[in-house]
Order: structure tokens, then sequence, then C-alpha cells
């Protein structure tokens, strides 16, 4: 788990782009990762696909990003880098951008303590091409754990929503729970109004946030007193306050401890689209359910995998409305990455194995965007030696053919 105080806002490695390898309807995509590298994100624009990804080399950890125009990449830039960093497989950097901005974060160690980090970000200017310097995240100083961020454009900066806690410490045990919050975030690297969304959550268990017509929403994995572990979701209202958390659908997933395994969220059309796990009854499932009124109703959900599946969910949707979820299924033997992809007028899921995949906690979590008319998904190939970053991409008109038969 690594990691220094040794910031670099301008280093850039220049490399020679790197080309896509195309094969059958699924393309082989080099990308700029070396090394020992793993924590893959994407954010795609409508000219770029942005990556982001963590490097080690013994105890550094070293924070990198670059851009896809479809056909080659960039040079790898580095953006920080640091031996006192919390370097987790669930808990990873993230990577967003607005008009040209970009912001990524990471987690800095706060205390000796295996728990005590701070999310720092960093916002590189489009206009000058430098890095902000490093900033806390979060308002508070307490010696606790900050992490699991999820972050979106909003207005002309970001909105973020992270695990924050704060009320985990200096208080009698009863009371101390993590807590979910989310605050806006200026591309001057200021901090806007900041607020707490629900006061008792999943420990461990990464949040999503998504723009909607009537404003950002969060998802997050709830904690009821009675440990009942479901998918919560809250809304903003008026630019002001959010809504009370609300159920997503009862699963009744009952278990004492953190699952590790978070929602994900996304736009598809005019529906807005949850996916999440769940071993309710001992019946290890992924689940996608749509509200057509950004979040206040759910439908249906629809189970998207069965039996083998361990969950580490990621959702995305094409400007038809069409909903592609991926997930990590394990039968004991072998560990693959699946591809589920439903259609926005059908309710038929169309269930593809991907690639065998390592369900080690070293693997973390694979993601899926929607880039140029093409699903490309990112994940990491790891063995006891090694660690790789692989992507693949498919036409988004041939994921019919990719049906199992």
């Amino acid at each position: 788990m690594v990691i220094l105080c040794c910031f670099s806002c301008r280093e850039t490695e220049v490399q020679e782009p790197q080309a896509i390898e195309e094969e059958s309807y699924i393309y082989t995509v080099e990308n700029r990762s070396k090394g020992y590298a793993g924590m893959s994100r994407m954010f795609a624009t409508d000219s770029l696909l942005y990556m982001s990804w963590v490097e080690q080399v013994d105890t550094l950890a070293i924070l990198k990003y670059a851009t896809l125009d479809g056909t080659s990449w960039s040079a790898a830039e580095t953006i920080a880098q640091g031996t006192d960093w919390f370097v987790n497989w669930a808990d990873f950097p993230q990577i967003a951008v607005n008009n040209g901005y970009v912001f990524t974060h990471y987690l800095q160690k706060s205390a000796p303590d295996t728990y005590a980090y701070d999310i720092v970000f960093k916002i590189k200017n489009p206009t000058t091409g430098l890095w902000s310097e490093p900033r806390k995240l979060h308002t508070d100083s307490t010696q606790s754990e900050h992490g699991f961020v999820s972050v979106v454009p909003y207005k002309s900066g970001f909105m973020a929503s992270w695990l924050d806690g704060r009320t985990t410490v200096n208080r009698p045990d009863s009371l101390r729970q993590m807590t979910v919050r989310a605050g806006i975030i200026n591309t001057d690297g200021t901090l806007g109004q900041q607020w707490e969304l629900d006061d008792r959550v999943c420990d461990c268990c990464n949040t999503d946030i998504a723009n909607t017509p009537d404003g950002p929403v969060v998802v997050y994995r709830d904690r009821s007193e009675d440990e009942v572990r479901d998918i919560s979701i809250v809304r903003m209202i008026n630019e002001e306050s959010w809504s009370i958390p609300e159920t997503v659908h009862n699963d009744n997933w009952k278990i004492h401890g953190c699952p590790v395994n978070g929602p994900a969220v996304t736009m598809a059309g005019d529906q807005l689209a949850v996916a999440w796990f769940t071993a309710a009854n001992n019946e290890p499932e992924v689940r996608l359910s749509y509200s057509i009124n950004s979040s206040q109703e759910f439908g249906l959900a629809y189970p998207v995998n069965r039996g083998e599946a361990i969950g580490r969910v990621d959702v995305a949707s094409d400007t038809l409305g069409n909903t592609y979820t991926i997930c990590v299924d394990d039968n004991g033997l072998s560990s693959s990455l699946n591809l589920n992809a439903k259609s926005y007028e059908e309710s038929t899921i169309i269930n593809t194995q991907l690639t065998y995949f390592s369900a080690e906690r070293a693997s973390g979590f694979p993601q899926i965007a929607v880039f140029k008319d093409y699903l490309y998904i990112s994940y990491t190939e790891t063995d006891q030696e090694s660690s790789d970053i692989k992507m693949i991409r498919i036409p988004l008109n041939q994921v019919e053919f990719l049906k199992r038969t």
C-alpha cells in the first residue's frame, strides 16, 4: 500500500502514439500504462477518451493519464506521485473532465493507522496546461477514512460524492458510523458547498454519481440498524439540498460486514439505470433497474447475471438508451469478465463472456465507457509477479453478434 509527498505537476513522458489492433468484433487496444500498473479509470468526452491509472515502483505510487482520440493515444502524463499514499484494490483514483478542465484524485495517509487517509485532488487548467496544487476534498481534519470517490462535471466545475469517516473517530463506539457526502469543486481548486447525504452507510463500498435532467443523483450501499445493506439513492433538489435516502430495490440483503461491492449508475436515454450486486438469501446476482423520473421511482429489478456472480459492477449507456453492464463471475475454478447488454425497448439481456479474469483483489474493478460508437472496457490482468492494464473495444452495432449460444 504505498507512498511520498513528492508531487510532479508538469512531468510528461513523451512516447510514440500507439495504435489499435483490430481482431474480429472485439478489438484489442494497446494503452499507455507500463510496468506494474492497475486501477484504470475512464472518462469520455465527444472528442477524447481519458484514462487514468496507477503505476507502482517499489513503495512509490505514480498517478498518470493519457487520452485516446479513437485512433492513437497521447503521451502519458504524470499527475502526482508519492510514497505516503493509501493504495487499495477497491478504492481507486477517479478522472473527470469539464470543458477541458481535468479532475483527478488520490488517497494520502494522514496518520499511521491503516484506515487514516485523506482525499487529495488536483485540477489541470486547459489554458496553461498546469495542474493545481494538491488540496483536500473534504473540510475536516480527522485522522479517519475518506475515499470511494465518484465525480461528474457540474456547471462550470465538478460534483463529487465520497465515503467520509469523520464520525467514526473521537466518539463512543455506538455513534461511530460511516457517512456519505457530496460537494462542489470549482475549477480553480476551491471548494463549494458540501452536504452530508446519509449518516449511516456501508463502510467500504464504492459510491457512484450521475447527472440527470433534474440534477445530480448519488447511489451507494446503505446500512440499516439491523445490517440490511441494500442500494440507496439521493437526488439534488433546487441546487441547495438533497432528498432523503430511498432504496432502489428491497433486496433485503442482511450481511454483518461490508461486501466491498458498490452500485453503478448511468443515464440511459430518458431513463436512469442503476446496476448492483446482491447476495440476498445466499443467491448471488447482479441486478439492473430503471427510473423514468430522475430516481423518484424504480421499476423491475432485472437479473443481469446469476449464480456465479461476484459483482464488481459498472454500467454505461449509448445515445439510444441501450445499457451495458460488466461484472465478474467466479465458479471456484475460473473467473470471467462478462458483458451484459439490454436494449432500450426490450427486456432481453445479451450475456457475453469477454475474457477470463482473475478474481484476486489485485485485479480490482473493471470499467466500461461508451466513446465514438464503441464500448471500451478496461481491466487489470494480474498474477503474483505482474499487473497489467488491458483494454478492449467492441462496436456498438456488433454487440448482438457476441451473444453466446
